[in-house]
């Protein structure tokens, strides 16, 4: 009976989309961004999106500090999360005042090497998600 219940709070805690209610959006007229470039860097444990500000009010969505982008593979279907270190805290731009024409940075955490240069994936965030991106 114990292992039910935790695996009802553990699964509630949780949460997930389904693919089906994700609406797939375009980053520079929705989010207001051009991305950069989407690479996997530290040797391979962590992948960098950069990506340019073109509109800072829609732009926003990105440095919200409640609501964290995943890094989604098309191929493992991985998520990858936006990790947080003691020292330095979250690893993506928190700023409330974005400049437009100014480049942004989030980093992904790809400990177990889910992904690798040239495998496709796409930015998810809230019920969003990016059109889909190739690593380099």
């Amino acid at each position: 009976m114990r292992q039910v219940i935790l695996l009802l709070v553990i699964s509630g805690l949780n949460f997930t989309i389904n693919a089906a209610e994700l609406k797939t959006i375009d980053m520079a007229s929705d989010w207001g961004i051009k991305p950069v470039h989407l690479r996997v860097t530290a040797d391979g444990y962590m992948v960098e999106f950069r990506y340019k500000i073109l509109d800072t009010e829609k732009a926003l969505i990105l440095s919200d500090r409640k609501d964290f982008p995943y890094l989604k593979s098309m191929k493992s279907r991985a998520r990858l999360t936006v990790p947080f270190f003691p020292t330095t805290g979250f690893q993506k731009s928190s700023r409330r005042f974005v400049k437009k024409g100014k480049n942004y940075t989030a980093m992904f955490s790809n400990e177990n090497k889910h992904m690798l240069p040239g495998d496709k994936a796409r930015i998810e965030i809230k019920n969003q998600a990016s059109q889909i991106l190739t690593l380099q």
